[in-house]
């Protein structure tokens, strides 16, 4: 999970009270709480998504043997690892888009 963004507990949630009382009025910006659940549920499901090809990997040549299998067994390989940066990727893109919107809007 090296390759993963800052979990979620490290952002400021979005139902922190918005800055020092006598600042400026700000009211929760929908936008940064909609992204931060989406960031919460993809970060908590990132593990499953990455370890979703690890069954097939571990059994493949188990059920199947010769030259087909073994190009099979490569392909398994190369989708498993490609599957794990998706995950990533996923996280990172929602990560940056979540470092761009405010938590709060004035009011």
């Amino acid at each position: 999970m090296s390759a993963y963004p800052p979990s979620p507990a490290t952002l400021r949630p979005p139902t922190d009270p918005p800055g020092p009382p006598g600042g400026p009025a700000q009211r929760p910006n929908p936008a940064y709480a909609e992204l931060y659940a989406a960031y919460e549920r993809a970060y908590a499901s990132a593990p499953t998504l990455e370890a979703a090809l690890d069954p097939p990997v571990r059994t493949a040549g188990d059920a199947w043997v010769g030259p087909a299998a073994r190009t099979w067994e490569r392909q398994l390989e190369t989708e498993r690892g490609q599957l794990k940066k998706a995950a990533a990727q996923i996280l990172w893109d929602i990560y940056d888009a979540l470092s761009k919107v405010p938590p709060y809007l004035p009011k």
